[in-house]
């Protein structure tokens, strides 16, 4: 079955869409036609980007403040969704936070706050709006993995973890519900000037003030948040499985396939 999806005329929700990656998504989508539905946590910044939506050229936006790593909640606004819109055709799980130090250096808070958000929230995502897209037979979801979701960090193991559960879970997906007409992707962005390094957590020999104003600034000098979201378009319209972005994502995803483990885990030991 062909799960293909224009996006013109579709109902799209995106998670995170209050800024970064997501904001640009939301945008991107709002100016080839799409409803597109704004979830943020932060409620405020979900409404900007509904009127920005609006704005692009969106039949119509709505915004909706949700903490993805809760279960409930995640079904409550898809119980609301569904009564209004029917199955939405295009889901990108994009919520996400970020993690440097080393694993001796986390508290169990540590990680289940950034599994919540980065595993868990894309999980809630698929389990409250998969189900009605599988039973239309038509749809595209997309997960936000990452560069390092396939290449191994001695001081991101945490962020690496829940990136690489990602984009396993994105692939098994896709062999589950490609049969049912439904599309699902994992994109996986390289360096991204995104608003993420402002809430990252970090830890141990990481939270040293050079380290971070080092990792700081490789981030604001990294790319546009639109080379993304161009990405996850063009993925909704080509059905594409997994989708590097960036230079550093692509080399990172060809060394993973073609270099040696020896070679691969030696460079995982050397600092960013």
């Amino acid at each position: 079955m062909s799960n293909r999806i224009p996006i013109e005329g579709a109902t799209a929700l995106v998670t995170g869409a209050g800024s970064g990656i997501g904001a640009a998504t939301a945008l991107a989508l709002a100016a080839r036609g799409a409803t597109v539905l704004c979830a943020d946590l932060d409620a405020a910044s979900a409404e900007k980007a509904a009127a920005a939506c609006e704005e692009a050229g969106a039949p119509r936006a709505a915004a909706h403040a949700v903490d993805v790593a809760d279960r409930a909640a995640m079904d409550d606004l898809a119980a609301r969704v569904h009564a209004e819109h029917g199955a939405v055709g295009i889901l990108v799980n994009n919520a996400g936070v970020g993690m440097s130090g080393r694993f001796t250096d986390m508290s169990a808070e540590d990680w289940a706050w950034i599994r919540g958000v980065n595993l868990d929230g894309v999980v809630h995502g698929c389990a409250a709006f998969g189900p009605a897209m599988l039973d239309a037979g038509r749809g595209q979801v997309v997960n936000l993995s990452s560069g390092l979701g396939y290449t191994p960090s001695s001081t991101e193991p945490a962020y690496v973890t829940t990136k690489a559960a990602v984009l396993a879970l994105s692939r098994s997906l896709r062999a589950d519900w490609a049969g049912h007409g439904v599309g699902v992707t994992a994109v996986c962005p390289g360096v991204i000037n995104t608003p993420i390094i402002d809430h990252t957590r970090f830890l141990g020999d990481q939270a040293d003030p050079k380290v971070r104003k080092r990792t700081t600034r490789l981030f604001r000098r990294g790319h546009k948040p639109e080379l993304v979201a161009d990405a996850i378009v063009k993925a909704v319209e080509r059905d594409r499985p997994v989708v590097p972005v960036g230079f550093e994502a692509w080399a990172g995803w060809w060394l993973h396939r073609y270099l040696p483990l020896r070679a691969q885990q030696a460079m995982a030991r050397l600092r960013p």
